[in-house]
């Protein structure tokens, strides 16, 4: 019995010696992307490191609220928490692989014969061991490791993500408000002009074509106070579906929306690759790709396995723990495949064939994760030197209505001037709110783009 131990030994020992074995390239050094040294849209000059609490930087308490809500709720991250959770159950499980199976064996047996019947009672351990000997069994663990992290890292993704959609959804929220403030003021002041118009026009004092403009004006006015209310609600009822409640516009936001924070650190290209949990999914996925491969080349080649078997063995249930009666059995197999019809092959192939899709597919998200950053950047830069223009112009439209009123009060300027003229600033300060509004949008796009993780996360998964 000892020396088919230690021969069995040898031979493991021996063949797994003969296994030069390769470790994964991260899949920027397979694709060879280029990458740039720093982002050619930064309004910054130092890069800086991006931060991990961007949520805080809006400095708002009931956005963390409800950031943490979502969190708890959404479906979305249900779905990858358990998708997560799955693959960490795989990997043990595959993991498994590179243990001994030791099992508890029992059984009794009656044969009766026409010489009489014969008892035959049984109790002991099976032992069973697949030497990996090429790293076909570490290579599949490995794999399914790196499954269990791409999960994770997908979750984490989809967590910043519910983040991000959740903030943009509160800001539009916020800016729809403020949209209706801005719309019923303009009403206000259609009906006051209407009943100014009218009062004259009832005493003969006004033209008509002045009574139907202010009528029809105040009408325009009412209708669009109307669909703006209606887009309030809307934005409440998305945001609402994400924090998974009802969609029933109940949800309290604030009036309007706050001071935009300052241009937050961006970090270079480089990091990107290596911070943005999807392209941290995407590269766990060309790692474990890779190790499916080599179990593939692996299995084309011998496997070595050793099995032992002890116990007692007794024809009387009462002798059944007798020393006496011990049995031991150890032995070791070597399966070396000859003919399979091709199927190892085509697993192997197969492998490859997946290896290069993973790696297509994180080229493919390290160009995107590229272009949102630059093309977040980009728009903000633009959206500032807008946001300076329509500042100035609802600034200077808002003195030339306070002047058109002193001049309509001096008998200067008639009522329908004074209209115009407060038309003219609620359209630039109407402009204006919709500048603030994409700006709050970009950044958190920005944000997501840079892959900046945020410090509010829920207990509940």
């Amino acid at each position: 019995m000892h020396n088919a131990r230690s021969v069995a030994l040898s031979i493991a020992l021996l063949l797994a010696g003969c296994r030069s074995a390769q470790e994964a390239q991260p899949a920027r050094e397979k694709a060879n992307t280029p990458v740039a040294s720093q982002f050619a849209n930064a309004g910054i000059e130092d890069p800086g490191t991006v931060s991990d609490n961007w949520l805080t930087s809006f400095g708002d308490p009931a956005l963390d609220a409800l950031v943490a809500e979502a969190e708890r709720n959404n479906p979305d991250l249900a779905i990858a928490s358990a998708r997560r959770d799955r693959a960490i159950a795989e990997a043990g499980k595959a993991d498994s692989t590179l243990q001994p199976k030791l099992d508890a064996v029992g059984g009794a047996q009656r044969t009766d014969t026409s010489r009489g019947s014969a008892d035959q009672f049984n109790l002991g351990l099976s032992i069973s061991w697949e030497i990996d000997v090429w790293g076909r069994l570490s290579d599949a663990a490995r794999a399914a490791a790196l499954d269990a992290e791409a999960a994770a890292a997908d979750l984490e993704f989809a967590r910043q993500s519910i983040a991000a959609r959740t903030a943009q959804a509160w800001f539009l929220a916020l800016a729809a408000r403020e949209q209706v403030q801005l719309d019923r003021e303009l009403l206000e002041q259609r009906e006051r002009v209407a009943r100014i118009v009218k009062a004259r026009y009832d005493v003969g004092e006004g033209q008509r074509i002045d009574f139907e403009t202010a009528q029809g004006q105040a009408a325009q006015a009412r209708q669009t106070l109307a669909a703006s209310e209606e887009a309030a609600r809307a934005a409440l009822r998305s945001l609402e579906a994400l924090l998974g409640r009802y969609p029933s516009s109940e949800v309290e936001v604030a009036s309007k929306l706050p001071k935009l924070p300052t241009e937050p650190p961006v970090g270079v290209p480089s990091e990107l690759l290596e911070r943005r949990p999807d392209l941290v999914a995407a590269d766990r996925r060309v790692a474990a790709a890779f190790g499916r491969v080599g179990a593939a080349k692996a299995a084309k080649l011998p496997r070595l396995a050793l099995t032992a078997q002890g116990g007692q063995s007794s024809r009387e249930l009462s002798d059944l723990f007798d020393p006496t009666n011990l049995i031991w059995n150890l032995g070791a197999n070597l399966l070396g495949p000859l003919f399979d019809g091709g199927e190892r092959e085509a697993v192997l192939q197969g492998a490859k064939a997946t290896e290069r899709e993973a790696l297509g597919n994180w080229v493919k998200l390290a160009q995107r994760a590229f272009l949102e950053v630059e093309t977040a950047l980009a728009n903000e830069r633009v959206l500032r030197v807008r946001l300076g223009e329509l500042a100035e112009a609802e600034s200077r439209l808002l003195r030339a209505r306070d002047a058109g009123e002193q001049r309509y009060a001096t008998g200067e300027a008639t009522i329908l001037d004074v209209d115009q003229l407060h038309a003219n600033h609620a359209s630039a300060a109407r402009g204006l709110l919709q500048v603030r509004s994409e700006l709050f949008q970009q950044r958190i796009n920005l944000h997501l783009a840079l892959g900046g993780s945020f410090e509010a996360r829920s207990d509940a998964r």
